[in-house]
């Protein structure tokens, strides 16, 4: 398919026009400014406010090495700084850490983030190639990009607190791209296979990060992607069993059955979860709505996800538009359905900078560039008691009208939810043409 023709995919629309690429970049920047100002904001309420919490995940990450080194049972192992705080990941994903066990935890922090960001940098880059295969960009468009996947208010967080999530974005955009490529070049090939397996390899080692991401899987169903189906698994289970094999199988059987399977955050959601714990997920108001056991809550979080979501699949997915659309509401919905929290969003780069820039038609944009731009306000009820604390004056009247509001959707939700309307709306046009 040539690039006009994937112009005319993506615009889905007689009322798109000439005229229709610059208001695209327009809307598109605004997005990318906003997060990356409100990125600068957050660091410097994290570097004041909340500097005791500078490298607090990675301090886990670090004594779970050591325990490991020792031969001792890291699931089970804190930092004297954070004694609530346990390394929560499968086994074989604290093998990247072990070469920090002979470093200090200041240096072996700055080295970490300067890895995180160069990682994030790569994502940008690919977020780039993604792009100028289908429409041309300019040198703000590349910054801002890099600017927002490295700096923005999703992204702060992560470097603060030593987090991975920007490497598990990485992996997630790079095994959707791999994916999208290994579909551009032709049936049965070997290119294609080799591709394709790939994609599965590098999904999979997002999953064996944290799990979750493991749900993108739905997402290689619906393609018939089964050799990346099978990459997935053999990646995702060698893992398992790599870790079993240099750990022991009792930290495996540990990982599986106190870490993993345990609902620990299920008592959070009776009586409808408190506004000032962070998750984002549907679950949110429909705890708030129904008195449910937190199994049926998961079911009720299915049902109000899964048909949007099925009717994104429906139809034939021809173009490299539709593929991209599909692929962004299989991570709306991984992303919604469990309760993930706000630094978590990171999942979604791969796919939503390009969205932003390849959408065209403007009754998909609103939606999707408006729920994009509320995302950007990574507001919980804990902001509001921040202010409250700080400017009295301002906050107070704040909670009183913001708390009830944040009890049943957070920003973070409804923007999600509205880019969710308008990955459907997108799926109706095509269908009509």
């Amino acid at each position: 398919m040539s690039r006009s023709d994937d112009s005319a995919s993506a615009s889905g629309s007689a009322s798109v026009t000439p005229e229709t690429p610059v208001r695209t970049a327009r809307s598109a920047r605004a997005v990318l400014a906003s997060g990356i100002l409100l990125g600068v904001v957050m660091l410097a309420v994290l570097l004041t406010d909340r500097r005791h919490m500078l490298a607090a995940n990675f301090e886990v990450y670090q004594v779970a090495a050591e325990t490991a080194v020792a031969g001792g049972d890291f699931y089970d192992s804190a930092p004297e700084r954070f004694p609530d705080f346990y390394y929560l990941y499968p086994p074989i994903s604290i093998v990247p850490f072990l070469p920090f066990v002979a470093v200090g935890r200041w240096s072996g922090f700055f080295v970490h983030t300067a890895l995180e960001v160069v990682l994030a940098l790569a994502l940008a880059w690919l977020i780039v190639r993604w792009i100028e295969r289908h429409r041309a960009l300019s040198r703000l468009d590349h910054a801002l990009i890099a600017g927002f996947v490295v700096g923005s208010i999703h992204a702060v967080p992560s470097l603060i607190y030593g987090q991975v999530n920007l490497r598990l974005a990485l992996l997630i955009g790079l095994g959707l791209f791999l994916l999208e490529r290994a579909v551009a070049t032709g049936p049965s090939t070997r290119a294609r296979s080799q591709l394709e397996a790939l994609a599965g390899v590098a999904l999979a080692g997002a999953a064996l990060l944290k799990v979750f991401p493991a749900a993108v899987g739905l997402w290689l169903l619906r393609l018939r992607a089964w050799l990346a189906v099978a990459g997935a698994l053999a990646t995702g289970l060698g893992g398992l069993a790599l870790g079993a094999a240099i750990f022991g199988l009792e930290r495996t059987r540990a990982f599986f059955f106190e870490v993993l399977l345990p609902e620990g955050d299920a008592e959070a959601f009776v009586g409808g979860l408190d506004p000032g714990v962070s998750y984002v997920t549907v679950r949110r108001p429909l705890s708030v709505l129904f008195d449910l056991e937190p199994a049926l809550l998961s079911v009720a979080a299915a049902a109000v996800l899964l048909p949007p979501l099925a009717y994104v699949y429906a139809g034939p997915i021809e173009t490299p538009l539709d593929r991209l659309v599909a692929a962004h509401a299989t991570l709306l919905v991984v992303l919604v359905f469990f309760p993930s929290y706000p630094l978590y969003y990171v999942i979604l780069f791969g796919t939503l900078v390009p969205l932003l820039y390849l959408l065209e038609t403007p009754a998909v944009r609103v939606p999707f560039v408006g729920g994009a731009l509320v995302a950007n306000l990574a507001i919980t009820g804990g902001t509001l008691e921040d202010v409250a604390a700080a400017v009295p004056s301002v906050g107070e009247p704040l909670l009183v009208v913001g708390m009830p509001v944040l009890t049943v959707a957070t920003p973070m939700l409804v923007g999600c939810l509205s880019m969710l309307v308008g990955c459907v709306l997108y799926r109706r046009g095509r269908t009509l043409e």
